[in-house]
Parts: structure tokens; sequence; C-alpha cells
């Protein structure tokens, strides 16, 4: 057993292995010395050859994702090895396996993820005048990329990587100390070979995963340093999740011109997502904008907060939306009804695409795809642009529903190991091998009240454990009455135990049988999540169209309830805010806050300087003009009488 360990280690170089034992994951070495003081569980050892003893430790199956993400957090990555047999089923040396290498950007776990904010892996590919940048949420599918050039490269490029905010950058390692400087304290950066970023291997890899004959339809084909980054961070993800990953479907393409430009020092002066006191999200404008029911639309409110609107036709069909919902209120409320309490569709379609989605996660998927036909009904008579393209864009996937609910338990096990998934009357086969273990338990359990009436031994019970199966328990006081054809299998202190032929036999059925269900129904579940996964596309389409929704139906609600104002957007160089109010100040004020007003005009008036004793309020004047800048610019109402 330790040389498969040594063998799989060796493999995954830098990673902490979890070597999967019956229960527990089990670490060893200076793994296990690591693991126990950052986990908090207790380090023991075992003798392996006598006098050697090597140290270990170890964690319960069924609480991997609490412990794993401790680890992660740390910045380690972690190689988890599981068991690819049935130990009872085993010849020799149970087969074992990596399936799967976690590192802080490649988390799927939903415990380990934060819920209203995307958790991304970056790539970089850093150049004289030309960087490329490639980023990706494997939780949710969403695949990005963009190149910036010139002087200020290597500024860009930072700041947009302090926007994105990855857990995890992928570099080159001879461009390591480039980078070092231009991250943030705590992202971990992981170094790839140069040829990882070759451009030739990654476009070929990127029109194979894609499944296209040119990436113009991505608007890619000029881009070479952001396509050598994505196709570097897609074959990372193929290389760690061993997985063929159906949940990325399409990569886009940005510029960083699209939107509105917040330096990180902007981002964090504002308080834009994050509080000064404590770097929490309570007391910044992400909290008092974020009246979104559900997690997709959570984290698009955060992504359009981050990236706020520059050009004027999509600022405007965002207004006219969350204008509409403003105006009807009727119309809000039921959105946001139908859409409350529902689960995370991406997330949930992105662990099927995955391939690591639990029996219960397809539940949920299912139980949200069938609020989606209510949700497109209350909204058949809108025809606000914005909002009818996004009702087009989602779709009712009754297929998918369907297969789910025949095939899987209304309330299934957490994990398909536990048994009991599949649904009966879905597989005629399944079925049967069912009703065979069950015809040999009752055979068993008759046979104990059978042969205490006929050996006259009241005390005779039937047992059964993994290394004897079956077996009749006699107590020493009445082994006198034993019948002739009992054959003694085992002997203990206070009784014996025998097994009979028709016993061994009966146990040969219900075995069988139940070994064969088992591998049965992980190949129906499997294929039933594949099916899913086949559907990542449309279903991704629709996650991300119930996201927007839930986004501008916050923002109306947000709107009507702190009354207020749909800003006007005109072409003229000016800012004129009547009676505005800074909106996370007078959150927190326990009396009126006193509105004032703003004219600022490239003709006349082009900057103020504002002076004024300590605690006069200039800083707050000065953050609630660019707020409500801002906050216009993302598509909001805004907290003024009048603002142009």
């Amino acid at each position: 057993m330790l040389r498969q360990y040594h063998e799989l280690k060796a493999r995954y170089p830098g990673a902490l292995l979890l070597f999967r034992l019956g229960d527990f994951y089990e670490l060893f070495y200076e793994d296990a010395r690591l693991a126990a003081g950052i986990l908090d569980i207790t380090l023991t050892s075992r003798e392996v050859g006598k006098g050697t003893r090597i140290p270990m430790c170890g964690v319960p199956h069924h609480a991997l994702d609490a412990y794993l993400s401790r680890l992660i957090d740390r910045g380690y990555r972690v190689a988890i090895c599981e068991q690819l047999e049935d130990p009872r089923l085993a010849k020799g040396l149970v087969k074992r396996d990596v399936v799967r290498v976690v590192t802080p950007g490649t988390v799927i776990e939903a415990a380990a993820l934060p819920r209203g904010a995307n958790q991304y892996l970056a790539a970089v590919l850093p150049g004289d005048a030309r960087w490329g940048l490639a980023v990706c949420d494997l939780s949710t599918g969403e695949f990005q990329i963009t190149e910036v050039s010139g002087d200020t490269a290597a500024a860009r490029a930072a700041e947009e990587l302090a926007r994105m905010d990855p857990r995890e950058v992928l570099v080159p390692a001879d461009s390591r100390e480039r980078l070092v400087s231009l991250v943030r304290p705590g992202i971990t950066l992981t170094d790839l070979e140069r040829w990882r970023f070759d451009l030739s291997l990654a476009r070929q890899g990127l029109l194979a995963h894609f499944g296209v004959a040119t990436l113009d339809g991505f608007g890619a084909e000029g881009l070479t340093a952001a396509v050598a980054a994505a196709g570097a961070l897609l074959q990372y993800l193929k290389d760690t999740q061993l997985s063929p990953l159906t949940h990325i479907q399409r990569m886009v393409t940005y510029t960083l011109d699209d939107g509105l430009i917040l330096d990180e020092r902007t981002r964090r002066n504002l308080e834009v997502t994050r509080s000064l006191a404590d770097g929490g999200v309570a007391g910044s404008l992400l909290s008092v904008l974020d009246e979104t029911v559900t997690s997709m639309g959570a984290r698009k409110l955060r992504q359009w907060l981050l990236q706020p609107l520059a050009r004027r036709e999509p600022l405007v069909h965002r207004l006219d939306a969350v204008e509409h919902f403003v105006q009807h209120p009727q119309l809000r409320e039921s959105v946001r009804r139908g859409l409350k309490g529902m689960a995370d569709l991406e997330r949930l379609v992105g662990r099927a695409g995955h391939g690591s989605a639990a029996p219960r996660d397809l539940v949920a998927l299912a139980a949200a795809v069938r609020r989606l036909p209510a949700l497109a009904e209350s909204l058949r008579d809108v025809t606000v642009p914005l909002l009818y393209e996004l009702i087009g864009a989602i779709g009712t996937h009754d297929d998918v529903a369907a297969l789910i609910e025949r095939a899987i338990v209304d309330d299934p096990p957490a994990t398909l190991e536990d048994g009991g998934v599949i649904r009966d009357g879905f597989h005629e086969e399944l079925d049967a091998l069912r009703r065979a273990a069950r015809t040999g338990k009752t055979w068993i359990a008759d046979l104990e009240a059978a042969e205490r009436h006929r050996t006259g031994i009241r005390s005779l019970k039937i047992g059964f454990n993994k290394v004897f199966g079956y077996y009749i328990e006699v107590s020493n006081a009445n082994l006198a009455a034993v019948p002739s054809e009992y054959v003694r299998k085992q002997t203990l202190t206070t009784a014996e135990r025998f097994i009979t032929p028709d016993m061994k036999e009966q146990e040969a059925a219900i075995l069988g049988a139940e070994e064969r269900s088992t591998a049965l129904e992980g190949e129906l579940y499997r294929s039933v999540r594949d099916t899913v996964a086949q559907a990542a596309g449309p279903l991704l389409q629709t996650a991300r169209a119930v996201a927007e929704l839930d986004a501008l139906a916050a923002l109306a609600e947000v709107a009507a309830v702190s009354h207020y104002v749909r800003p006007s957007i005109v072409d003229d160089p000016v800012l004129e805010i009547r009676g505005g109010r800074h909106p996370v100040v007078e959150r927190t004020l326990p009396e009126r806050f006193v509105p004032n007003d703003l004219h600022l005009s490239a003709a006349d008036r082009a900057i103020v300087l504002v002076t004024g004793p300590n605690m006069a309020g200039k800083s707050t004047y000065l953050r609630q003009a660019a707020l409500i800048v801002l906050m216009a610019q993302v598509g909001s109402f805004v907290p003024a009488d009048t603002a142009t």
C-alpha cells in the first residue's frame, strides 16, 4: 500500500496527498505533520517494518469538504486519491488513483465558495508591450480573456487582476518576479513551464475544447498573448480536474475600455464592495444595493459594480428595465417571489459539467428548472428591450428536469456511495437485482425464527459481518443442541458461530445482487449526470439570464424603498445633482441625511474646491458625488431629487 502511495505522491509533487483508506482520507510523512497542525487533528503513527514508524493523520470521508477548504485557504494544493474498486471485491491491493487536484483557484465545493462572489483562476502572460490575461470561474464555467498593450500595459494588467481578484494566478516560471509585486498579498502564484504558454499549443487546445475551426467567432484570433494565456489556463484545469469540463462552453473576449475604469485605490476608498473599517461587505455600496434573492444575482450585481458600463445604449437599456420594475411593484414582487430560494443554477450546472455533482445537486437543479415557466409567464407581456431579451434566453429545460425526476429519488442520500439514489421503476435490471437482494434478506430474517423453533435453542441468532458474512451464533450453554449439519466457522469466548450450505447459497445471491446493484446504480447515475452536463450550454444561458433579472429587480427594490430617482444620461460634459444623498451614510444615520446639491460643467465649472473644518462632511460630499455617478453607470437609480 505504501509503495502505491509513493508512486502517486511522486506524480503530484508539491501537493498534499489525501489517500483514501476505507472511510478515511489519510496523510503520511511530512504531509501528515503539516496537515495535523492546520486541521487541528491528532498526529499518530503506524508501524511499517520492525521498529519503523511513519507519521500519519486522517479525516473522515464524509467531512472532506470542511477540511479541504481549510487547507486550500492556506494556499496548499491537495491531490485527492480515491479507491477505484470495492475493497470487498478487490483481488490483492485495492486500485487507487488521484481523481482531482484541488488548488486555491479550482475549488468547486459549495461550502468553500463565496455565495455572492466569483472565485477566479487567472493566467497571465507578461510581455514587453503586450500582456495577455485569461480568467475562469470553474464553479460557473465563466471563461474570459483580454489583452492590454502599450507603455502602461503592466500597470493596466495589474489593475485588471485586482478587479477580478483571483484566488490563484498562473504565470510562466521565468516571469514570476515580474508578477510578485503586481498582485495583492494572499493570491497564490503558480509557476508553469514557459512552453505551456506556447501559442500554437494554446490555439490547438482551445479549438479542440470548444469544437471550432477558428477562434474568430470569439473575437480572439489577433489576441496572441491572451490566447496563449487562455490555452495555458484551460490545460491546467484539465490536468488538475481530470474532467472534460463540459460546462465551459464559451470564451468571452473583452477589452478594458468596455467598462468604466475604476482603479483599486478608487474601489477601496469608495468602499464599493468592502468597508474600510473591517474589509467586510457591511458598510459598502454593495451592502446597500444587494437586495438580490439568489446567489447568481448577487454575483451578477457585484460584477456590475466592479465594471460599470461606459457605453450609452446598454446603460439606457438597463435603466429602462430597472424603471419598469420600479413602476410595476406587483410585477417586481412576483419576479422576486419566483426567484426567492432558487438554488444556484450556475454552480449546480458547473458541478454537473465538472463531473462532481452529487445526487442532491441534481434534484436541486431539477427543482430550480421547474420554477422557470412561472417566472417567464409573469413577464410574458413585458416589452422593455432588455427584459424581453432576458425572458427569451430562459428555456424550460423540461427534458432535463423530467430525466432527473424519473431517475433519482425525491430525497436522495448525500453521496452515491450511500446507495438508494436511483428510483424504483427507472431501470428493469436494477429493479430485479433489488428484488433478489430483498428476497434473500427476507429468507435470512425468517431463518432465525425457523432455526430457533427447529433446534429448540431460544438464544440462537443470525448475524452478519464483513469478514465472515452471515452466520448463526449459539451460546456455549446450548452447543449440545447444535444440529450436525451446522459447520463451525468461528469460536468466541461465550459462543460459537456456524454456517449452513443453504445460508451460504442465499448469502452469495444477496451479496451478488447487491454488488451488481451498486455497480449498476453508479453507472446509471453517471449516465444521468453526463446527460445533464451535455445540456450545460442552454442551462447556463438560462442561469445567466435569471441572474440578470434578479440583479435588475434588486436595484428596483432598493430604488423604490429608498426613494431613488432615475438619472438622466446626456452627452454634454455636465454633472448636475439636486438633493443628493450619500447612499451608505444615509442608511447608517439615526436621523435624516441632509441632502445637498452639486453643479459641475466643463463650460463654466470644471473644478470645485471643497473647504471646511474637520468633520464638516467634505469626504462624505466628495464620495457622495462619485458614488452617485458610479451607481448611474451601473444602471441603478440614485439617491437624489434629480441627477443629470
